[in-house]
């Protein structure tokens, strides 16, 4: 869910800058209907970035109630905006060309509900807000995160995006509230920084994706360590309320990640061609939307490739058990495993090992 709320994000933030370059073009003159139509935008920047810090540090899989609640000013500001789409498009045309004129009007928004001046301090003061309220989070986790018994790498590496990205947001909002001032006390617009640290914010995440991909993923490990990072008293409240859960309790993510191993220790099921999330739920009645968030918070993989490691794993068993195995095609020995294709197959053993199937198993042959 982490990774859904992350894009939500990175959308508020291209909507926000491509919004905040309209008033340079007529576009608004020609259809004054659009005037600030992306307005919403900047209120979900906010709302988003506490969501998904929350979302990675708890390891959410799905959005609490309350949580919908963070996106209540975006509606009210909205509400705010309704007199203004009311009107003709006479009186529409009239309002945006008198805002247009002057960087205070636009910035003051007298065609709301709000009384000038107040909606530019309402979103600054929402953005902030959600912004410590990240930082707040962000350090109460530090000493989870920065446990000297149990430090898992990847984490601090996700923990230390956690905090650039909330840096950047707080400083791109400082340099809007000193815009703010600037601009109610002397004229000044300072525009075009702010369009800068929303880009540079877009171009970090980006970086960061492309460097370590595998941070959409999550925090990885707390359910198998071996003291219980959360408390027992937490994690009993969240498996006596499962109906309202968010996160895997660590109790209840040890389960569910035992049964899987078990399972498919018992049974081999993974064998099967075309075996997906689906059957694995229905033979160990445990809901998909519980079995992916525990691979890949755990194992730092998704389904099909916890399965194809499986598979290659079972390889040393394949050729114990089967006295002719050194004779089988790659094409039989793949399908055995449970790969659809030569191709999967090869493309599977060549992840995990970094050799083609005939060295791979050239190598274990002489183990």
């Amino acid at each position: 869910m982490s990774s859904k709320i992350l894009a939500g994000l990175i959308l508020s933030f291209v909507i926000t800058t491509f919004g905040n370059s309209l008033p340079a073009t007529n576009l608004y003159l020609k259809y004054p209907s659009f005037f600030k139509i992306y307005s919403w935008a900047p209120f979900c920047i906010g709302p988003f970035a506490f969501l998904y810090v929350k979302s990675v540090l708890k390891q959410s899989y799905k959005l609490a109630w309350k949580d919908y609640l963070l996106f209540l000013p975006m509606l009210i500001y909205m509400i705010n905006r309704i007199p203004f789409f009311l009107l003709s498009p006479e009186e529409q045309y009239q309002i945006v060309k008198y805002n247009l004129s002057n960087v205070k009007i636009y910035l003051k928004e007298p065609e709301g509900l709000f009384p000038p001046g107040l909606a530019a301090v309402f979103r600054l003061g929402t953005l902030l807000g959600y912004i410590i309220a990240s930082i707040q989070l962000l350090l109460s986790w530090r000493k989870k995160i920065l446990n000297p018994q149990v430090q898992i790498l990847r984490n601090i590496h996700i923990y230390r995006f956690l905090w650039i990205l909330i840096s950047f947001l707080f400083f791109g909002s400082i340099v809007a509230f000193i815009n703010t001032l600037l601009l109610l006390q002397s004229g000044a617009f300072v525009g075009n920084l702010i369009l800068l640290c929303i880009l540079s914010e877009i171009l970090l995440i980006s970086f960061y994706l492309f460097t370590q991909p595998k941070i959409l993923y999550g925090m990885i490990g707390w359910i198998q360590v071996q003291e219980p990072l959360r408390s027992i008293q937490e994690a009993k409240s969240v498996e006596e309320n499962e109906v309202e859960q968010n996160f895997i309790g660590i109790h209840q993510g040890r389960n569910i990640l035992l049964t899987i191993l078990e399972h498919f220790e018992n049974t081999h099921a993974y064998l099967q061609v075309g075996y997906t999330i689906a059957d694995l739920s229905k033979e160990t009645k445990i809901p998909s939307y519980l079995i992916s968030p525990v691979l890949n918070q755990e194992f730092g993989k998704n389904f099909n490739e916890f399965v194809n490691d499986a598979r290659i794993n079972y390889l040393d068993i394949l050729k114990n058990k089967d006295p002719n195995f050194d004779k089988y095609s790659i094409e039989y020995i793949g399908n055995s495993l449970g790969f659809s294709s030569r191709t999967s197959f090869v493309a599977a053993v060549k992840k995990r090992t970094g050799l083609l199937p005939k060295e791979y198993l050239a190598q274990i042959l002489t183990d």
